[in-house]
């Protein structure tokens, strides 16, 4: 019993870490993505050609500089450098990097038309490095464009995880890790670096295990995962302590053996009682009652357990649900605050309006519920008959005080009747809000601050436009893209991905959503086909 809960443990440990690993793995890859789509951007930057041909100068040179700076900062790179066909550094976002000559396969790569990468170090620092060539007349190569990824920048934005994850280069050094002081650490015989402190590998349940020495001297038996990233040229570990698969398996013996000795015990008082049954029957049935006794005893341990085992799973339920209902349950504070101090001036029909935003606010809480019901059984949220005056008004209200707060002129033409649609009432007003959000932030430069909501029927569809009169798109045709924005990159920022998930969530309610550049500011268009009458 032991051995086969703790061999099924280890693999339940194994199978979440390969999850996790996953995880880690896929954001790394989209993090350093960002700059390997920078590195093709800026190679051929006209800004960048110019400055490599016959007629380039000092001032050329620097105003490239001062360029490369801003897309450095804008990006979040760690620098920027622009290479001559000497290989010299002839421009760059860091200074001290003119006149530096770069002798590696990296510059090679790009000189011969491919897209160079590596992993190294650097006075201290942990880079990954893209290099992309830059051509000139006739398609040659007259230079390169080097861009570097700070990989402590890239960690500081990881989640907090339980287990250490760690990336190590081709020659075994561990050049990433959400633990620090697992950094810098080989896994070969490298006499530079220290040894990783993962030793004696043995065999626990069939699973291969190892003794692992964390950085307080605590010896810890992990099993160890490991995933290939060809792309990058590093290998992923992730490390699981077995210390939860040996209590699991512990507390199954221990209910192993609790019943074999019920077991044991009722068999020993029924041999007992067949012997002396004619003799002692008033004993007989006090040892029969001590039996049941014993037996209603284990059932309310195990009881216990699950009912331990659910309370786990339902505090890890409710931090999910308080996160998403967090937003609804501010509104209906501020819309109770409100309707009180109406009430307070005798201003009824306005404190019924609060009272009815009040409600909304509570079926939007009940739709988050059902939705949080309808992923925990992995089932799809059902669409169903919607009125998108309905939704607009609703988010158009939920968003007054960032109207307000911007000091923008709102324009709101929604017609008094319904119009109905076929989309799931909560994930279409989080479009609306998205669109109307991602219009204030246009608008935040702009001395002129005016947004424009209509809703109108056309042939058979219901469309929604949104206009503002901010600074326009510069590439419409890729406004849809994941991580393409206008915004500056970061934690606080979103990496561009608002616009994307409402285009996927239009296109499954059977719409379109598209966008074009006015005289002032710019233009999103929802179509959605208007719903039938119900039967």
């Amino acid at each position: 019993v032991y051995f086969d809960a703790l061999e099924t443990a280890l693999q339940g440990d194994r199978q979440a870490g390969r999850v996790r690993l996953s995880e880690a793995t896929s954001r790394l890859r989209g993090q350093l993505d960002v700059y390997k789509a920078l590195v093709n951007i800026v190679a051929k930057d006209p800004k960048v050609t110019v400055v490599l041909g016959p007629a380039s100068n000092t001032k050329n040179k620097d105003d490239t500089s001062l360029y490369l700076s801003q897309l450095q900062l804008t990006y979040g790179a760690a620098e920027i450098d622009l290479v001559d066909a000497n290989r010299k550094v002839i421009a760059s976002s860091a200074p001290g990097q003119v006149g530096f000559v770069y002798a590696n396969n990296l510059i090679n790569a790009a000189f011969n038309g491919r897209l160079g990468y590596t992993a190294e170090l650097n006075e201290g620092r942990r880079l990954v490095r893209f290099s992309r060539s830059v051509l000139g007349e006739q398609s040659r190569v007259i230079g390169a464009i080097v861009v570097s990824a700070n990989l402590a920048a890239l960690e500081f934005e990881w989640p907090i995880t339980p287990e250490p994850i760690v990336f190590f280069d081709a020659s075994g050094l561990s050049i990433s890790a959400n633990r620090t002081g697992l950094l810098l650490r080989s896994l070969t015989e490298n006499p530079q670096a220290l040894q990783f402190p993962l030793r004696d590998q043995m065999t626990l349940a069939g699973a291969p295990v190892s003794t692992f020495l964390s950085s307080d001297g605590i010896e810890t038996e992990v099993q160890t995962l490991k995933v290939a990233i060809p792309q990058l040229q590093m290998t992923g570990q992730i490390l699981l302590d077995t210390k939860n698969a040996r209590n699991t398996a512990l507390l199954r013996l221990g209910l192993a053996l609790a019943l074999l000795f019920a077991l044991a015990l009722i068999g020993a008082v029924f041999v007992q009682q067949r012997r002396r049954l004619a003799l002692e029957s008033r004993h007989s049935m006090t040892l029969e009652q001590r039996v049941e006794e014993r037996t209603a005893e284990l059932k309310e341990t195990q009881s216990e357990l699950v009912e331990a085992s659910n309370l786990a799973a339902l505090g890890r339920l409710s931090a999910g649900v308080s996160h998403e209902l967090n937003q609804p349950l501010g509104a209906i504070l501020n819309f109770a605050e409100n309707g009180k101090r109406l009430l307070q001036k005798s201003r009824s029909e306005e404190a019924s309006h609060n009272l009815s935003q009040i409600a909304d606010q509570v079926r939007r809480i009940t739709r988050i519920i059902g939705n949080l019901r309808a992923f925990a059984k992995q089932e799809q949220t059902p669409t169903e008959r919607v009125d998108l005056c309905g939704v607009v008004n609703r988010a158009i209200g939920l968003m007054q005080t960032d109207i307000a707060n911007a000091g923008v002129e709102q324009k709101i033409v929604v017609p008094q009747q319904p119009l109905y649609v076929t989309a799931g009432k909560l994930r279409l007003e989080q479009v609306v809000l998205n669109l109307v959000s991602n219009a204030l932030d246009a608008m935040q430069q702009s001395q002129k601050r005016i947004l424009k909501v209509t809703v109108q029927k056309q042939a058979e569809k219901v469309t929604l436009t949104v206009q503002d009169s901010g600074t326009g798109i510069d590439d419409p045709a890729r406004v849809f893209e994941p991580f393409y924005t206008t915004k500056e990159l970061g934690a606080s920022k979103g990496l561009g991905m608002g616009l994307a998930l409402s285009f996927g969530l239009v296109s499954h309610f059977g719409g379109q959503l598209t966008c074009q550049n006015l005289k002032e500011g710019a233009e999103f268009t929802m179509s959605l086909p208007q719903a039938g009458t119900p039967q």
